[in-house]
């Protein structure tokens, strides 16, 4: 209201002011004037009184309505921001629970990957003591073979020998038997 009163009054000022500077024998009719100005300030009062008589409560709803939302919007980005932060320091504490569990892990590889070493090295060891018995039996294998073999190879040339000193043959029944007799007498000698 005091705006309307306000505008009013700055209305009859600037009226005056005109009647003022026009005044003398070209001055137009003051009634005229004042009646023309009248019917102004008339239309205008009821045009104000018009639109606040029907936009008042639309305008005060709209604007109730807003100041309601941007109190909602600006309580909902406070919200969100005490719930960023709030997830913020969650992912702060679990990035630092993971680092503690990937030290963890880490520390864990290393000592499964050392206990894997040793046992590695542990069963080559063994593989190698197996080896090393494997071929120690081997080569006493063959050297028991080559033993026989030799003193089969040297009865059978001292049977040769025998028989070219001899000059006679002698039946299979009698080298079996020398041979067997030459093999104990080794045997017992090695």
């Amino acid at each position: 209201m005091k705006k309307v009163l306000t505008a009013l009054s700055l209305g009859l000022v600037s009226f005056a002011a005109f009647a003022a500077e026009h005044g003398g024998e070209h001055a137009p009719d003051m009634h005229a004037l004042w009646k023309n100005f009248g019917f102004r300030v008339l239309v205008f009062v009821l045009l104000v009184v018009i639109l606040v008589k029907l936009a008042k409560k639309p305008l005060l709803d709209f604007l109730d309505k807003r100041t309601a939302d941007i109190e909602k919007a600006i309580k909902d980005a406070q919200d969100a921001t005490a719930n960023a932060k709030a997830e913020l320091a969650e992912y702060e504490i679990k990035m630092k629970g993971f680092e503690k569990d990937l030290e963890t892990m880490k520390e864990n590889s290393m000592k499964a990957a050392e206990a894997e070493k040793a046992m590695i090295l542990e069963d080559a060891a063994k593989q190698a003591d197996k080896l090393k018995s494997f071929a120690e039996s081997l080569i006493d294998s063959e050297l028991k073979r080559a033993k026989v073999q030799l003193k089969k190879d040297a009865v059978m040339a001292a049977i040769a020998a025998a028989e070219a000193k001899i000059g006679k043959e002698l039946d299979a029944d009698r080298q079996k038997k020398i041979l067997d007799d030459y093999i104990r007498k080794i045997e017992v000698a090695g």
